[in-house]
């Protein structure tokens, strides 16, 4: 009995945190947020500013606790992939990352719906980025330039498509989207196009 409220009394933190973390969301579709008081926030969030003040020093570490674990998140989802010359390399990137968002899915899709959607987005494709280089690099036969790029059009196209399927209902299952994911990047849309 004791371990369950434990774990119920564990989990109180992390539910407050989110629940700050929707409120300043849906406050920076409506103002900037060097304008958003921390009355506004707390009034958002359904909260005291004494349980803001019990997370957080001021409103801008809320992002940067985000960000950062969003970061720490897409590393730890990545970490121990290694390269093989098939789809599956792309498929585990793609299903790795679709796997952690898919365990809350809806909070999410929220953030990729409000303003800060641009940010979050942008922290995906950079770490997307960097854990292709870090695998591309050391086996491409090409110049470092023609690797970043090659690196930059894979990153690009996966985090834009991870995005919507994000932001969407979609109806393809996070199999389906990393399977479909992972052979276009590893055979290229020709595989998919007609002969005539």
């Amino acid at each position: 009995m004791e371990q369950v409220k434990k774990r119920a009394k564990d989990r109180r933190p992390a539910k407050t945190k989110k629940a700050i973390r929707l409120a300043l969301f849906q406050l920076l579709d409506k103002k900037e947020l060097n304008k958003i008081t921390i009355t506004e926030l707390t009034k958002q969030a359904n909260i005291s500013r004494k349980t803001f003040y019990i997370h957080y020093d001021k409103i801008s570490n809320v992002l940067d606790e985000f960000e950062q674990e969003l970061i720490e998140a897409f590393h730890n989802a990545t970490k121990d992939l290694k390269y093989c010359n098939n789809s599956k390399f792309f498929f585990d990137i793609f299903y790795n990352l679709d796997k952690y968002f898919n365990d809350d899915l809806d909070y999410y899709k929220k953030i990729a719906q409000s303003s800060f959607s641009n940010t979050f987005s942008d922290h995906i494709g950079d770490a997307l980025f960097s854990k292709l280089y870090e695998v591309l690099e050391p086996i491409c036969d090409l110049p470092i330039e023609q690797i970043e790029y090659l690196c930059l059009i894979i990153s690009s196209s996966m985090h834009r498509v991870f995005m919507s399927w994000i932001r969407n209902d979609s109806e393809m299952s996070i199999v389906q989207i990393s399977n479909f994911v992972a052979k276009v990047v590893f055979n290229g849309m020709g595989s998919y196009l007609s002969n005539e």
